[in-house]
C-alpha cells in the first residue's frame, strides 16, 4: 500500500496469468462498526457489488431495500440491498456501498463497477505473469495508444 496527499494505491502481483483478481478486502456494517476480513473478486463485469449472505448474517446487517439483480445465469432474481463499508487494501475505506446479497464463486463479495469506477484501474500480463494496481481517487487517463514504445510496423 502506497500513501500519499493525492491518493491511495495498491498492486496486486500474481505468479502466472490469472483470469480471477482476488484481494482481501474489509467488510464493515455501518450500524455496529463490527467488521471481517473477506476475499473479493474485483469485477469490471458486475455493475454494482455483491456480498454473500454469509457476510450479512455475520455483520448482523438489515437489508435497506429489495431489488431484482440480473446473473450470467438469470435476470430478475430478487436480492436484498445492504449499506456496508468496504476497506481496500489500499487503506480506503469507502461508505455507503449498496451491495446486492447473492453467492459469488470462490469469494466472500465481487467489487463491481459501483467502487471500481471510484478510481483508476489497470491490469497487465507481462512475462507470462498478471499484475493488477488500482487507486483512489481517479488522478490521470491511462491510455497505452499515447504512452506506448513499440513501434508500429508499416
Amino acid at each position: 500500500m502506497k500513501k500519499n496527499p493525492h491518493g491511495l494505491s495498491f498492486t496486486a502481483k500474481y505468479n502466472s496469468i490469472t483470469r480471477i483478481l482476488l484481494t482481501n478486502v474489509y467488510i464493515e456494517s455501518p450500524i455496529n462498526n463490527n467488521r471481517i476480513e473477506a476475499k473479493a473478486i474485483w469485477d469490471t463485469g458486475a455493475s454494482q457489488s455483491l456480498i454473500r449472505p454469509e457476510i450479512a448474517k455475520k455483520l448482523d446487517l438489515k437489508p435497506v431495500s429489495k431489488t431484482l439483480m440480473s446473473t450470467p445465469s438469470g435476470k430478475g432474481i430478487q436480492s436484498n440491498v445492504y449499506s456496508i463499508y468496504v476497506h481496500l487494501p489500499n487503506g480506503a475505506r469507502i461508505v455507503n456501498v449498496f451491495a446486492l446479497e447473492g453467492i459469488p464463486n470462490i469469494c466472500d463479495m465481487l467489487i463491481g463497477m459501483d467502487i471500481i469506477s471510484l478510481g483508476d484501474f489497470a491490469i497487465t500480463n507481462n512475462n507470462g505473469k498478471s499484475m493488477f494496481s488500482f487507486r483512489i481517487p481517479s488522478m490521470a487517463e491511462i491510455d497505452f495508444t499515447k504512452h506506448s514504445y513499440i513501434q508500429q510496423l508499416n
